[in-house]
């Protein structure tokens, strides 16, 4: 169980459990971070017959390790959280202390795409077409649009959909 948290702990850079857990889980993440800092041959075998996984043990040499390059220890964390409400155990999050910085693209607002346009060329054209008028979704005449008729909102929950049982009020099978 504490190899999987060690697991957990390196691909999610932190996890919650309980605090004893936690203490256990930072002596072995320390552990395999330091050996992880060495890249020899030997410590690479160390590392990946204690993780049992190729990805992870490159991922722990490639990105994790040279991030703690200069620091002799103290590659984690313990931050104590509220007790659970079960039990009464005192939980804890264990985090690595210098985490990977994901960098989200933000969305482009004047930006639209081709789909979106309603005018757009075709290759080898150079007159537009309207994209109602090609689309395999066009409307044949004769046929009504379901878009006219007003939709009712659903109701929601489970108490929502039990109404539906009981309205067949004829009995029957």
């Amino acid at each position: 169980m504490l190899e999987n948290m060690v697991t957990s702990l390196l691909s999610y850079q932190q996890i919650t459990t309980t605090l004893e857990k936690a203490k256990e889980v930072k002596k072995l993440a320390e552990r395999v971070i330091t050996l992880g800092k060495k890249d020899s041959l030997h410590s690479r075998r160390q590392v990946f017959s204690y993780l049992q996984n190729h990805v992870l043990t490159s991922k722990l040499f490639k990105e994790v390790a040279p991030r703690f390059k200069n620091r002799n220890g103290g590659y984690t964390r313990i931050l104590q959280l509220q007790r659970r409400k079960g039990d009464g155990a005192q939980l804890a999050l264990i985090e690595l202390t210098e985490k990977e910085i994901v960098v989200k693209e933000a969305k482009v607002k004047g930006k639209k795409d081709a789909k979106g346009d309603k005018e757009h060329l075709h290759e080898g054209h150079e007159h537009k077409h309207d994209q109602k008028a090609d689309s395999p979704k066009a409307q044949k005449p004769g046929i009504p649009d379901k878009s006219d008729k007003p939709k009712e909102p659903k109701k929601g929950g489970f108490l929502g959909n039990v109404g539906k049982f009981f309205r067949n009020k004829g009995g029957g099978s």
